[in-house]
């Protein structure tokens, strides 16, 4: 599918296409929606998974506020860098 054909389904906007890690994300300027195919959650939720596992002890997300409030995997992808 071509990235000129992507519009947003709700607002009808063009869509901009991004890659972040590995998976490419649909975002829409209009609305802000952010758009996933087909597998691409289950990469992120993936992805996610092994940021957590690679925390050093002292910063395990269930046992530490610094690990549970440590940025994962989703946010930086979602983060503007642009």
């Amino acid at each position: 599918m071509s990235e000129a054909t992507m519009q947003c389904p709700k607002c009808e906007s063009k869509l901009d296409t991004h890659e972040r890690h590995g998976v490419v994300i649909e975002e829409c300027p209009g609305c802000k929606g952010v758009f996933l195919d087909r597998g691409e959650l289950e990469q992120l939720i993936d992805a996610e998974s092994r940021y957590l596992a690679e925390l050093p002890e002292a910063e395990n997300p269930d046992t530490t506020y610094q690990g549970r409030h440590r940025r994962g995997i989703m946010q930086q992808i979602f983060a503007a860098d642009r």
